[in-house]
């Protein structure tokens, strides 16, 4: 009987460490995603803003000197 109950104590204790485990995991993988579209978000503000001012140099340099 004592033998029992004490094995599943030892399971709620297993099942409790693997369930904070799991939210450590969890916060983890959303950090990393979150930084990821972080990352493609910055990357083509870069590439757009770099590719108007490009244009309106462009434009500025060709109609300018009409």
């Amino acid at each position: 009987m004592g033998r029992s109950e004490m094995s599943t104590s030892v399971v709620k204790c297993g099942e409790g460490l693997r369930n904070k485990v799991f939210i450590i995991i969890r916060r983890y993988i959303d950090h990393m995603r979150f930084a990821a579209y972080m990352a493609v978000l910055t990357h083509f503000f870069i590439f757009f803003w770099f590719y108007f001012v490009s244009m309106y140099i462009l434009l500025n340099v060709l109609y300018g000197s009409v």
